[in-house]
């Protein structure tokens, strides 16, 4: 339980510092290529979720969550829902919704910065990052453990 306060508090950390650091030296200023015609950085303020759905809907995606979080922290630290590696996964994506949770509260948008260059993609950020490849990681998860479990009942 400590693992998951102390890693939450680092990820949102490293989230915070990176849009400080887009707000200072990207806003206003030209995108920029990180890795020619596949990386750029550019300085984009989000006022929806991902891909932009529900633009100009900051009060009900802070709503959404604040309730969503609020499920995640029950099950890692109340309910200890999962084994170690599920939690683990929950705790990266609580600290991907804290971290644009609080630019939605304080900002009224979530800053966005990263852009892939070779396909029209939406611009994202650090915490969008913890999000998906927190779920995308858990359902991987969640699947090979489905198959293990049957192929185990099958041979047993």
């Amino acid at each position: 339980m400590i693992y998951s306060l102390i890693s939450i508090v680092l990820l949102v950390g490293l989230d915070r510092f990176s849009k400080i650091l887009a707000v200072k030296y990207l806003s206003g200023g030209t995108p920029v290529t990180v890795i020619p015609h596949i990386l750029g950085l550019r300085y984009t303020e989000n006022t929806g979720a991902a891909f932009s759905m529900l633009s100009k809907n900051t009060d009900f995606l802070i709503i959404i969550t604040i309730v969503s979080m609020a499920f995640l922290v029950y099950l890692i630290f109340i309910k200890k829902y999962g084994t170690v590696i599920e939690r683990a996964l929950m705790t990266v994506v609580l600290a991907g919704g804290i971290g644009n949770l609080i630019d939605r509260i304080v900002s009224g948008y979530v800053v966005d910065y990263f852009e892939f260059l070779f396909m029209n993609f939406a611009v994202f950020n650090v915490a969008d990052i913890y999000i998906t490849v927190g779920i995308t990681l858990y359902l991987v998860y969640a699947l090979c453990e489905e198959y293990k479990n049957k192929k185990d009942k099958k041979n047993g």
